[in-house]
Formats: structure tokens, C-alpha cells, sequence
């Protein structure tokens, strides 16, 4: 069993997350992810877009410390197994790839100093 576990939150948003505590009337997650699907417009096919429930920019401090508690008698959760598409689409929301490091421009002196 994956700790990725998927709900439905209280406004109808399909969740995904890993799972840091779990008991009887609690669930939370840590960075959760919402999932959204809406059909493109031109081809009628299905997009599924992933975002951060919050977004890593508006964290102070350590961005691990991003967990939700979701009260269980007010969502849905699945027991289903996700997809390895979306596990890695939640991965890669929260761990980005650290940006391209550009080697600084080489100084060119015109007159000698």
C-alpha cells in the first residue's frame, strides 16, 4: 500500500497526498496536490492539470511542514491505488528541479587598469 493516499475534500476537489498521521477521525497530508480534469474545448478530450494546495512560495521556513488535516466525517477517501503517472506528477510538484545554473558572463577588460 502506497502512503499516497487520494480524497475528496469538503468542496468537491480531488486531493492527493502523503499520509503523516491517520486515526479514527483525522487523516493529514503532507503537500497535498488537487487534481483537476476538464475536457479541452477543441478536442473534447479529457486535461488533467495538478497544482499544489498551497503553494511552496507562500511557505515560511522548512516547506516540509506543510501538512493538512482533513477531518474524515466531512470528506471522501479512496482506497484506490493511484497511477504511477499521477505519483510522479505529485513528486515532481514537490520536488522541482532546482533551477539551470548559468555560469556568470566572462569580463572582458577594454583598458588596462
Amino acid at each position: 500500500m502506497s502512503d499516497i493516499k487520494c480524497i475528496v475534500d469538503t468542496i468537491g476537489r480531488t486531493v492527493v497526498g502523503k499520509i503523516t498521521d491517520d486515526n479514527d477521525t483525522t487523516i493529514t497530508l503532507n503537500n497535498p496536490v488537487i487534481i483537476h480534469v476538464q475536457p479541452d474545448q477543441q478536442t473534447g478530450q479529457l486535461q488533467v492539470q495538478s497544482f499544489p494546495y498551497l503553494f511552496m512560495e507562500f511557505i515560511k521556513g522548512d516547506k516540509n511542514k506543510n501538512n493538512w488535516v482533513f477531518h474524515k466525517a466531512s470528506i471522501a477517501i479512496s482506497d484506490v491505488e493511484l497511477d504511477d503517472k499521477i505519483i510522479q506528477q505529485y513528486e515532481n510538484i514537490n520536488s522541482p528541479a532546482p533551477a539551470a545554473q548559468t555560469e556568470e558572463p566572462e569580463v572582458i577588460k577594454l583598458f588596462d587598469e
